[in-house]
């Protein structure tokens, strides 16, 4: 999920289970400490999108993060708490101590957890595999999902009685979770039905589409071309199929065998698209989409790939770069997708 949704929900898990021991500071602590696993976007600021791709969702996503440095971040708190009410001598104590290491240890643990409902690949298991563990059931910025937690919020910083408060934040964390597994339920639904409506063998996966979990994209993937369509649980119709051919040549295998490619085969969990065309000096140009994020129009195939030159030799000429396709975002678009997704 994105990072505001990430900081609701470690606030909300800070209300649910720790409000009554720790106060309103939990609440803060929790935000803080659902912000900190997606710190490691830091490295594809400096790094570039190759980095970005290798180590976000690596370590501070691995399920062992939180039971590892929870205690040391827990601490921490437990020594700010201290010194901001000294006169509180129930604060110094080891339960206190031992609530701030729970919410540090489960505040850090959730975030990989509910990452885990979206397509983009979480390595849970770090550093054993890297393999990208993901449930296609949650897009990854849903305004009903974070809206429950901003109200469950709410009424925790302006509730003086933190039994109701808690009670609250622990509905808004049942309603999360059945709201997830709908959305994970949905889309092997789409799915089925996609898998009925193909004509012929193919491996057959939806994605969540912007903002709610009933839109699904569906990509069917064939050994000779990608097959994208659409489907609606609020406006059912037969899927519309557009198929774009998989390019396999000379050019798309001297590609296919840099580090860069492969490095993006793992990110994009080897749902690619390969296309290529001639650069118009007997060369090729050569790209490959990662399907599983996608939109009507421009960027069916996809939002964003990597592309280089082959030479006539099928030799790689200069970097392996990432480039990305535009969205269309305008008025008309959003209306296409409202009726789509809706019927009106």
């Amino acid at each position: 999920m994105d990072t505001v949704t990430q900081m609701l929900f470690g606030a909300t898990v800070a209300q649910a289970g720790f409000r009554r021991r720790l106060g309103r500071k939990a609440m803060v602590a929790g935000a803080l400490l659902g912000m900190v696993p997606d710190l490691d976007v830091v490295v594809g600021w400096v790094a570039g999108p190759f980095a970005n791709w290798q180590y976000h969702r690596s370590l501070t996503h691995s399920l062992l993060f939180g039971p590892l440095l929870g205690p040391l971040f827990g601490w921490l708190f437990w020594r700010l708490h201290r010194a901001m009410v000294q006169e509180r001598p129930d604060v110094a104590n080891r339960d206190t101590l031992r609530a701030w290491i729970w919410l540090a240890i489960l505040a850090l643990l959730t975030h990989p957890l509910i990452d885990l409902f979206t397509s983009y690949g979480t390595q849970l298991l770090w550093p054993f595999t890297d393999h990208r563990f993901a449930i296609n059931a949650m897009p990854i910025i849903d305004p009903l999902y974070s809206l429950v937690l901003v109200v469950a919020l709410l009424f925790g910083s302006l509730r003086a009685r933190s039994a109701r408060a808690q009670d609250v934040a622990g509905a808004a964390l049942l309603f999360i979770g059945i709201y997830s597994c709908m959305g994970w339920a949905i889309n092997d639904r789409i799915q089925q039905i996609a898998a009925e409506q193909f004509d012929g063998p193919a491996e057959i996966d939806a994605y969540p589409l912007l903002f709610q979990p009933y839109y699904r994209r569906v990509v069917a993937l064939t050994p000779d071309a990608a097959h994208v369509g659409y489907y609606s649980v609020l406006n059912p119709k037969p899927i519309a199929w557009q198929s774009f051919p998989q390019e396999r040549s000379a050019a798309t295998t001297a590609v296919a065998a840099t580090e860069q490619a492969a490095l993006f085969r793992w990110f994009a969990m080897d749902k690619l698209l390969w296309r290529e065309e001639s650069d118009g000096n007997g060369g090729r140009l050569v790209e490959a989409t990662d399907l599983r994020y996608g939109l009507q129009g421009n960027a069916d195939i996809g939002f964003w790939g990597i592309r280089a030159r082959v030479g006539p030799g099928q030799e790689v000429q200069g970097p392996v770069e990432v480039f990305a396709i535009p969205r269309d975002s305008s008025r008309a678009a959003f209306r296409r997708f409202w009726a789509e997704l809706t019927g009106w």
